[in-house]
């Protein structure tokens, strides 16, 4: 993460709970995350999303994205957003575009929650929901040690699960790729 740039931490904590809230299936805090950002805000959490997934594409090789899969977890989003998936997701399967430029073809709040859609069913497809939402925990506990604090805890964000778990043993974490990520948020 960028030292010193709050939006770009802020940016970081909203691509995270928008995540969160897609492996979780809750709707009103899919539609929450985003609420009154502008333009250069979202720019910011797809951004840092666009990492993210990479990142995780990466570890994980080609994922086989089914469609029944992208539609569950589209069936999520705001309506106008579903719809511009399906449509997205679509026009891949009729090879059209691949995903990467169907996605690029939507509006700026679609492209977000599209990052989101794809970096969660590919986390779903390797780990499961249990074992997903415990790697982002996880990510999210240390972007804390590090020193970017996330937003007031509520209800609605609950705290991340300690790095170890009953037994003592340290819970699988996400590898992340700080340095690599800091220059490119620099380069922006």
């Amino acid at each position: 993460m960028a030292e010193g740039d709050p939006w770009m931490v802020d940016a970081v904590w909203r691509a995270s709970d928008l995540t969160r809230a897609y492996l979780a299936q809750d709707r009103a805090r899919v539609a929450g995350c985003l609420a009154g950002l502008d333009a250069g805000r979202l720019e910011r959490v797809l951004v840092w999303l666009v990492l993210e997934h990479d990142e995780l594409f990466d570890r994980l090789g080609e994922p086989s994205m089914a469609v029944r899969e992208i539609d569950a977890v589209a069936a999520l989003a705001p309506a106008e957003t579903e719809l511009a998936m399906l449509t997205a997701v679509r026009r891949v399967a009729a090879k059209e575009a691949g995903l990467t430029r169907a996605v690029e073809s939507l509006p700026l709040l679609d492209q977000v929650h599209a990052i989101a859609i794809c970096t969660v069913v590919m986390l779903l497809e390797a780990f499961g929901r249990s074992r997903a939402l415990d790697q982002l925990d996880a990510e999210t506990a240390h972007y804390e040690r590090m020193g970017h604090p996330g937003p007031t805890r509520s209800r609605d964000r609950p705290a991340p699960v300690p790095l170890r778990g009953r037994t003592g043993r340290i819970r699988p974490l996400v590898q992340l790729l700080d340095v690599h990520r800091a220059r490119l948020i620099v380069d922006l």
